[in-house]
């Protein structure tokens, strides 16, 4: 009886022993919150086409679902074009991110498209979250809302390379880039300015962690400022440091290279909320 005792005794050291290990790990993968928009890039070998990306992700401890976007960007005038719209299904265990396309929603080009499994490493940045990766073809071809599995077209090897992102929260305050402009320099110049009414907004503009304007009263004079875009992909977000007479803090940003104005647009902030542009360097 002793030792049927210490056999069920062992029994029960393991299996408490494992049941710590899955919790631990449970609580480690929930500390990752990977729920909300995504938006990246990715590359075609051989293709001079600009594509952006974005996800929207649902997440239940290790399960993954959500919605993806392929939108091409024009080089001459920066218009967003969505290509295709699909569901997705996987799992993320704390370091990886993988999913297969689910169903296609909407797809832009008649002659179909090839569904894809895709697997990412998460990277944990100064100023946001990164996952990157590839997406390689599942043998699946969808075309005509019907789905061919084990389709010639399909099998042949073709990877592409993916990077998506999801900037962390300025002191406590949720960020949201509302607009991405592609440059084929790292050197750029920004002009800011009050384009409302004047009403005493005091920003600050931060990029990609680090201030770069601090406490800075805007009113209608243009401010410029120049600096070198110090990696592939440079989020500039407008923070709110006050709310100055009349809510949300506005001010109006254009991005140039040279002479040449890429991009203008207005950004807004408040004390929950940051909104920021990401700037792309090719």
């Amino acid at each position: 009886m002793r030792e049927n005792s210490k056999i069920y005794n062992r029994k029960d050291s393991l299996l408490y022993f494992f049941l710590i290990i899955f919790t631990f790990l449970q609580n480690h993968i929930s500390a990752q919150d990977l729920n909300g928009n995504w938006q990246g890039r990715f590359y075609l070998d051989g293709s001079s086409r600009n594509w952006s990306f974005e996800i929207d992700l649902e997440q239940d401890h290790s399960k993954i679902k959500g919605i993806g976007k392929q939108i091409e960007i024009s080089q001459k005038n920066q218009t967003r074009n969505i290509n295709s719209t699909f569901t997705l299904n996987g799992y993320f265990n704390g370091d990886r991110l993988v999913y297969n396309m689910d169903e296609v929603l909407f797809l832009k080009s008649p002659n179909g498209q090839c569904m894809a499994r895709c697997q990412y490493q998460f990277v944990e940045k100064r100023s946001k979250y990164q996952f990157i990766g590839e997406c390689n073809r599942n043998g699946t071809f969808y075309k005509n809302e019907n789905y061919y599995p084990n389709h010639l077209a399909c099998n042949t090897p073709a990877t592409t390379k993916v990077i998506f992102e999801k900037n962390k929260d300025i002191n406590g305050r949720e960020t949201e880039v509302v607009e991405t402009v592609n440059v084929d320099q790292s050197k750029v110049t920004i002009k800011i300015w009050d384009s409302d009414k004047v009403d005493g907004d005091i920003i600050s503009l931060n990029l990609n962690g680090y201030w770069i304007l601090k406490n800075y009263k805007i009113t209608d004079k243009v401010k410029t400022i120049m600096f070198t875009l110090p990696q592939k992909s440079n989020d500039l977000i407008l923070y709110a440091e006050n709310l100055g007479r009349m809510p949300p803090n506005t001010a109006a940003i254009s991005v140039w290279i040279g002479k040449e104005k890429i991009k203008e647009l207005v950004l807004n902030s408040d004390e929950g909320r940051s909104e920021g542009i990401r700037i792309l360097r090719n």
